[in-house]
């Protein structure tokens, strides 16, 4: 799958060129009341929808890449600081390192913004 198109970002491209962080337009579940993202067939996971299972028998996470979970091996970038084991973010480094990831727009708050400028806390819907 494609990666996001903006500058830093590993994510996986979703609609557009980018991923759903950078402006990607998603449907959300289709079941009355829930503000989840919608995955396949109109609903989310917990409405039905079918997702990929990691393939290492006997795990029930989700596959990620190659169709195994990350415990599993899938690939995902890590910070390219010696010693460190974070997930990089921006610029192939982890928050600790220098990636420049935007803050909640709540005064006083220093969490890292999730979605419409505000950490879970403050009202993000994220998965």
């Amino acid at each position: 799958q494609d990666r996001c198109c903006h500058e830093g970002c590993t994510n996986n491209a979703v609609k557009g060129g980018v991923c759903k962080k950078h402006g990607a337009q998603v449907k959300q579940c289709s079941t009355d009341g829930c503000t989840k993202y919608a995955q396949k067939g109109g609903v989310c996971m917990k409405h039905g929808a079918q997702v990929k299972q990691c393939s290492k028998e006997g795990c029930t996470k989700y596959a990620q890449k190659g169709g195994v979970c990350m415990k599993h091996g899938a690939q995902v970038k890590q910070c390219s600081t010696d010693g460190c084991t974070k997930y990089a973010q921006k610029g192939g480094v982890c928050v600790k390192h220098g990636a420049q990831v935007k803050q909640c727009s709540k005064e006083g708050c220093t969490n890292q913004a999730k979605k419409g400028g505000v950490c879970k806390k403050h009202g993000a819907q994220v998965k």
